[in-house]
């Protein structure tokens, strides 16, 4: 009886977590809905979206013991683009933004270069708020990181 007893309790202690982050994913889903894109949930539970032909992910994680909730959206490019330069382009974009983070790494044959925006959120206007500012801002850096490929 007292395994049970433990057992719910443990149980019972994470679900204003689970609704936390289930609350954060659907201002982000209804955020992107309102704002014209078609937003969905891929095989993670990540919400996915188009901007401009370019697929973006949104991942939504609780803040362990706290009401935050982290969120992440990037941009993944696979490219054939040597590393050195790859990794090149990320310092300068590293160095001159704010609020941007970009990363390179290997996948099979080709290199994978990231671009993201992370922000902290514990309410619904300040994750719409965070998101006006990603949708305006990554795909200016997405432009940016292609034209700087393209050189």
């Amino acid at each position: 009886m007292k395994k049970f007893t433990l057992t719910l309790l443990l149980l019972l202690a994470g679900i204003p977590t689970l609704f936390a982050q289930q609350t954060v994913r659907n201002d982000i889903f209804a955020y992107l809905k309102h704002e014209g894109y078609a937003p969905a949930l891929d095989k993670d539970s990540d919400i996915e979206f188009k901007i401009q032909g370019i697929l973006y992910n949104i991942i939504v994680k609780q803040i362990e013991n706290e009401d935050y909730a982290y969120v992440e959206v990037l941009a993944n490019f696979g490219t054939v683009t040597p590393y050195d330069k790859l990794m090149e382009i990320a310092n300068d974009i590293n160095q001159n933004k704010f609020v941007c983070k970009c990363s390179v790494s290997r996948n099979e044959n080709r290199n994978v270069f990231t671009l993201a925006m992370e922000f902290v959120t514990n309410s619904r206007a300040n994750t719409e708020y965070q998101m006006s500012h990603a949708l305006r801002l990554l795909p200016a850096w997405v432009k940016e990181f292609n034209d700087r490929v393209d050189e």
